[in-house]
């Protein structure tokens, strides 16, 4: 009887990965039922559950699926058209007819790609004689016992060979407990490719990484960078925000075309890709070049642009901005790779370039921003102290902070430094 059971089991899994097609990263828990005494009844399973997800791929939900006395499938639904993605406890239902051939219902919980799933207060209902739905004991419905139990009430089934999960006290829907599955995996920002997407847009080909559910938030990185430099602060930020982190032009796997690197261009870029997204306005957030980007945004195209938070931002180049040696030392490198012919060093003459050249804009020019703006840097930046001052005091109601000890970029190397420092205050 357990290979039979076994059998129809895997059979069944299988089936069910037939109907998440996406890709194999699916796992997920359940519990089964015999109902050939209710052949042909009305049922209806409840749920409470939460899904952190860590990707745009990520979901959880419940599943159910009546198998017939012949080992084929019958009622089956597994939430595919409701994928559940909400960090908030809500309760989901499964409802349908038990088949008249039915011999087993099994039933439980779904998760895909990376991410926290919790799951509580499993109830069964069935319809009795009287036409009325009357609940059916099932095992462990709250998951109040110890792990266990749990293991002595639930299955496993699923690709994927993490099958890591808790029972927690924290804030459980009901009861003392819940589940929680780590559905975690190591993200390859910068290239994930469950999260990764290519548009075209103001005649380039754009690299973004899309995370989370909500407002919609973009990321701009630094100098000679990627997506690479927000891996710490993706993961925070995506459990308020849809994060769209992006590599700028000529960076990271954006493409480029034969035009002068300059900020004006990458807001060009950025406005170009706003609108392929259909977005007509977000929340930004840019640090060394991508503050830069994100201040010419607020004066170039103010619609798009709801709030704003720079760090390490400047609005011209002098030695009244960072000093000479900086600047000498960004001019050698550049003589430097004058005569060499390499993409990667051809790239990085560009980058140096536009540190030296860039940007070419006014103080005054920030009196146009209307967004709220967040002006941010460490005191041991080297972008001067009193150049940040100035910023926020042309921009109107913006606010000012200035971290102790911080350093958040690192712009002699052209290319961004370490942003733990600031972004951990």
């Amino acid at each position: 009887m357990k290979f039979v059971l076994l059998a129809v089991l895997t059979l069944g899994s299988f089936s069910l990965y037939a109907q998440n097609p996406q890709d194999n990263s699916w796992a997920g828990f359940l519990q089964h039922l015999n109902v050939s005494p209710w052949q042909g009844r009305h049922f209806r399973m409840t749920a409470a559950v939460r899904a952190d997800s860590l990707d745009d791929q990520a979901w959880a939900s419940l599943w159910m699926r009546i198998d017939k006395a012949d080992y084929t499938t019958g009622f089956f639904d597994n939430m595919k058209d409701r994928r559940i993605r909400s960090s908030q406890w809500n309760t989901y239902t499964i409802e349908g007819t038990i088949d008249k051939d039915a011999k087993s219902m099994i039933f439980g919980g779904l998760y895909q790609s990376s991410g926290y799933f919790y799951y509580d207060d499993f109830h069964l209902y069935i319809e009795n004689r009287g036409g009325k739905l009357e609940e059916i004991p099932i095992k462990d419905p709250g998951f109040e016992q110890d792990m266990a139990g749990f293991d002595s009430s639930w299955s496993w089934l699923g690709t994927r060979p993490d099958k890591k999960r808790a029972l927690v006290s924290e804030q459980p829907e009901e009861g003392r407990m819940a589940v929680k599955v780590d559905g975690t995996r190591p993200v390859n920002y910068g290239d994930n490719d469950s999260a990764g997407h290519y548009t075209e847009a103001n005649g380039i080909k754009l690299y973004y990484e899309t995370y989370g559910e909500g407002k919609p938030l973009l990321l701009l990185h630094g100098n000679s960078g990627s997506i690479v430099q927000f891996s710490e602060q993706i993961i925070p930020l995506s459990k308020q925000y849809k994060v769209i982190a992006v590599d700028t032009r000529g960076q990271g796997k954006s493409g480029e075309d034969h035009r002068i690197p300059t900020y004006d261009l990458f807001a060009e870029d950025m406005n170009a890709l706003l609108d392929q997204l259909h977005l007509d306005s977000v929340d930004i957030l840019g640090w060394s070049d991508g503050g830069n980007t994100g201040l010419i945004m607020a004066m170039k195209y103010p619609a798009k642009v709801h709030k704003l938070a720079v760090m390490g931002a400047v609005v011209y180049v002098d030695t009244t901005v960072v000093s000479g040696a900086i600047i000498g030392r960004l001019t050698d490198e550049l003589a430097g790779l004058k005569d060499q012919t390499a993409y990667r060093s051809q790239t990085r003459k560009k980058m140096v370039t536009l540190l030296l050249t860039e940007p070419q804009h006014r103080m005054e020019d920030l009196e146009t921003i209307k967004a709220p703006v967040l002006v941010m840097a460490g005191e041991k930046d080297i972008i001067k102290e009193g150049h940040t001052r100035q910023i926020a005091d042309h921009i109107k109601g913006s606010q000012l902070v200035i971290f102790p000890g911080g350093i958040t970029m690192s712009r002699s190397a052209g290319r961004g430094g370490s942003t733990r420092r600031c972004w951990s205050s």
